[in-house]
């Protein structure tokens, strides 16, 4: 045999020896007629060793044996046996050292009685694949840039339809609202070396976008810094998210400080034999921790000429009032003055909901100051309204089946608009809601039965077309031995079950919004973890290991967060157990 092996290539030796890919030629005998050196090194074999060797038997010998899929080895034996197209295929197996690597291998008939066969190491191009696949659309974008910092390649930049967009351009033609920040930075890099991070704003899609940006210089085989590389992860819906809890925490806390406010006040009119001065006192005292500067908030309240203050009532252009009005007359206000510094431009101190709490708070003031009215003159006739003393601010009746209603106090008239006489001889059922109607029947069969009705809530129609809740107290009336019918004491309560309602509301929504928070974190977190999969892909340690970092801090300030959130629930649950 006189022709050497190059003699027997198919061409120009030199183009399939600079070739990265193996190539064999198998004659129709299926003999080995030709090979690469790039062949030679995959199968770990001299140059020459295996011309004119059977390809069953070298691929039997030096490929088959690394295959870790039995059934793959069995395909690619039968194409051999066979002689048929070898179709490309993925095939997975180990080095002799130990490492994985994907080998494709293809081949078919080039011409008539030789067939080509191809076996490339695919290893690289299906970890490029799974890096390009965990890049694409993710919050990641890497970039690189020349010296005169041109970008001359780019991934997932999403700028465009393709990364290819921004080839060639410089910050200032690509994002010239940040250019001179972004320039400054790369520049550092490429006179220093130092690898420099920083948050910048960029105009996406007509979106600012945040994203966390690590510039690192870029080398040449001698060190030389030829530009710069970058890694940017967009940071835009944390920040978001971030800001998000951070309103919704301080305004939980507001909601809250409102209702402690508010409850505190309703609880102080509870308290047995408090006089209207005291309990005027104690309101100033209370009114600044319903407000969001309460260390720099004075009240000032004014009832029929005397002054109540809490604070320095000083003059400051900042102040909110609301009147206080009894039986339709003005007798004072009260003032809320803000004592704070408050930015050039600022719109002021003030929340729109501490305004709808200050009127809350007044009308309140006014009810109370009216009912204490009543009271004192309730006291002052004592000796002709003993016996009704205590119930005189409430609406007293008598009815008898067969007359009706025979008797009603005044107080009727504050509570259902009508004028005492206006009822007698009418039916209650001619007022009662329909709603009730179940409940008032349940309770006319127990006064039928000579038992005590304690309590019965019913809706009643007002005069002018309103409801209002009724809570009675009913007695039977008995005459010679028989019920005839029954007294009743009747107390509007619509404003004690509006303000249950809306304590159960508020109650309600914060267990919603502290549920909400719980949300948002887990919708951090999960993009936390699509950061902590992109960082183990990542071929730089270093920069994975900064991604890590973040990662940590991030669950950090999460949990931080969870924290606070137990402290708000626990916060509700004294509140709601102590009734504030």
């Amino acid at each position: 045999m006189t022709d050497s092996h190059h003699e027997r290539s198919p061409c120009d030796p030199a183009v399939f020896d600079a070739l990265e890919d193996g190539l064999l030629v198998v004659n129709d005998d299926r003999k080995v007629s030709w090979y690469n050196p790039a062949l030679a090194r995959t199968l770990a074999i001299q140059q020459d060793d295996a011309v004119g060797m059977d390809v069953r038997d070298l691929f039997g010998t030096h490929l088959l044996p690394t295959f870790e899929d039995e059934a793959s080895a069995r395909l690619l034996r039968q194409a051999l046996e066979n002689g048929a197209d070898l179709p490309t295929r993925l095939y997975r197996a180990r080095t002799p050292d130990g490492t994985r690597r994907w080998l494709s291998i293809t081949g078919k008939w080039v011409v008539a009685g030789q067939r080509l066969i191809k076996i490339r190491d695919a290893t690289a191009d299906l970890d490029a694949h799974h890096f390009r696949v965990a890049l694409d659309q993710s919050p990641v974008v890497i970039f690189a840039q020349d010296e005169n910092l041109r970008y001359t390649w780019s991934y997932n930049q999403q700028l465009g339809s393709t990364d290819a967009s921004i080839i060639g351009m410089r910050d200032e033609d690509a994002f010239p609202d940040s250019a001179a920040f972004l320039t400054a930075l790369k520049r550092r890099v490429l006179e220093t070396g130092e690898t420099v991070r920083a948050a910048v704003t960029f105009p996406v899609a007509g979106d600012s976008r945040i994203r966390d940006l690590t510039l690192k210089p870029l080398r040449n085989a001698e060190g030389r810094i030829t530009g710069v590389t970058g890694i940017a992860f967009d940071v835009t819906e944390r920040n978001r998210v971030e800001e998000a809890l951070r309103e919704k925490t301080h305004e939980l806390k507001k909601r809250m400080d409102e209702l402690r406010c508010l409850y505190t006040i309703s609880h102080l009119v509870e308290v047995p034999g408090i006089t209207l001065e005291t309990l005027l006192q104690a309101v100033a005292d209370t009114l600044p921790l319903g407000w969001q500067y309460p260390d720099d908030t004075a009240v000032r309240i004014i009832v029929y000429g005397r002054d109540y203050y809490r604070g320095d009532p000083g003059e400051t252009p900042w102040k909110q009032s609301s009147p206080i009005v009894v039986h339709g007359v003005q007798v004072g206000e009260v003032e809320v003055r803000c004592r704070a510094e408050v930015p050039k431009g600022a719109e002021g101190p003030f929340l729109p909901e501490e305004q709808m709490l200050l009127d809350s708070i007044t009308r309140r003031l006014g009810r109370i100051i009216e009912r204490l009215h009543v009271e004192e003159a309730l006291e002052k006739s004592e000796e002709m309204f003993r016996g009704i003393a205590q119930r005189s601010f409430d609406m007293i009746c008598t009815y008898y089946h067969d007359r009706g209603i025979t008797y009603v106090s005044p107080a009727v008239e504050r509570i259902l608009g009508y004028a005492p006489e206006e009822m007698v001889g009418t039916e209650w059922e001619d007022y009662i809601l329909t709603s009730s109607i179940p409940a008032w029947e349940r309770g006319r069969r127990k006064v039928s039965r000579g038992e005590q009705v304690e309590r019965l809530q019913a809706e009643v129609r007002r005069k002018d077309g309103e409801t209002v809740i009724l809570e009675l107290n009913e007695s039977p009336i008995v005459e010679k031995g028989a019920i005839v019918g029954f007294q009743a004491i009747g107390r509007d309560i619509s404003e004690r079950i509006l303000y249950e309602r809306l304590r159960e509301q508020a109650f309600d929504m914060t267990e919603r919004n502290i549920a909400q928070f719980a949300i948002l974190a887990d919708h951090v977190r999960h993009p936390l973890q699509v950061v902590m999969g992109v960082a183990d892909l990542l071929d730089d340690e270093e920069t994975a290991e900064k991604l890590r970092e973040q990662v940590r801090r991030i669950n950090m300030q999460i949990n931080r967060l969870d924290r606070e959130w137990m402290e708000s629930r626990k916060i509700r649950e004294f509140v709601k157990r102590y009734e504030l």
